[in-house]
C-alpha cells in the first residue's frame, strides 16, 4: 500500500531528491558486492588449496606414523610425544574487509627445529623425527584453513545481506519513491490545468460582463 503523500511541488522535489540518493546507493552496493564476490572466489580458491594438501599432508603423516609404530614401537613413540607436549599461542586478530569485521586466528608456526621438540635425538629415530615434522605441517595447514573458512562464511553472509538490500532498493523504495512522484506531478498538473481553465472562464466572464455595460 503506497504511502499517503501530500501532492505539494516541496514533497515533489524531496521525492526526486531521495530517488537520486536511492539510485547512488544501489550502484554503491553493486560495486561493493562485486568486490567482496571478487574476494571471495579469491579465498574459496585459497580455501580450496589449502584442503588438498591438507589431504596429502595427512595421508602423509599417517604414513610416517605407522612406519614409526611398526618399527620403533609404540612405548618409544609415546615417549617422545610426552616429550613434546607444549601449548601452542593463538591469537585471534580483527581483520576488515569492505567493513566486515572478521575475526583472523594466527599462531606461531608448529614446525619446530629437532631439538626445540622437547625429545633427545640420542633416544628416538628418524622415523619418529619424520612424523614429528609431518603432523606439524598438518597442524600449520589446518590453521591456515581455519581462517580461510571463516573468511568464505562471513564474506559469503556480507554479500547476500548486499543483495539483499540492492533488491529492496530496486524492487521496493525506488518503485514507491518514483509512484510517489508520478502521483505528485500528476495532481499538480491536474491543478494547473484547473486553474487555468479557472482563469478562461474567469476572462470570459468579464469580457461578457464588459460588453453589456
Amino acid at each position: 500500500m503506497e504511502e499517503k503523500i501530500s501532492p505539494t511541488r516541496m514533497n515533489f522535489l524531496e521525492k526526486k531528491a531521495q530517488i537520486g540518493l536511492a539510485s547512488d546507493g544501489v550502484e554503491l552496493l553493486k560495486n561493493k558486492r562485486d568486490a567482496l564476490v571478487k574476494e571471495f572466489f579469491s579465498v574459496v580458491k585459497d580455501f580450496f588449496s589449502s584442503r588438498e594438501l591438507l589431504e596429502t599432508a595427512t595421508g602423509k603423516a599417517a604414513q610416517s606414523l605407522s612406519l614409526a609404530r611398526g618399527l620403533d614401537g609404540k612405548a618409544m613413540l609415546y615417549s617422545a610425544s610426552l616429550a613434546t607436549t607444549h601449548a601452542q599461542s593463538i591469537e585471534v586478530k580483527r581483520q576488515n574487509i569492505w567493513g566486515i569485521r572478521i575475526n583472523k586466528i594466527e599462531s606461531k608456526p608448529f614446525s619446530k627445529a629437532s631439538l626445540a621438540r622437547g625429545y633427545s635425538l640420542l633416544t628416538t629415530s628418524q622415523r619418529i623425527e619424520r612424523t614429528a615434522q609431518d603432523f606439524e605441517e598438518v597442524m600449520n595447514l589446518i590453521m591456515k584453513m581455519a581462517v580461510h573458512e571463516t573468511m568464505v562464511k562471513k564474506i559469503g553472509e556480507e554479500i547476500k545481506k548486499t543483495t539483499r538490500r540492492v533488491n529492496a532498493l530496486e524492487q521496493i523504495v525506488i518503485p514507491s519513491l518514483q509512484n510517489q512522484t508520478k502521483y505528485i506531478e500528476s495532481t499538480l498538473e491536474e491543478r494547473e490545468r484547473e486553474d487555468l481553465l479557472r482563469l478562461k472562464h474567469l476572462k470570459k466572464t468579464k469580457e461578457k460582463g464588459g460588453g453589456k455595460s
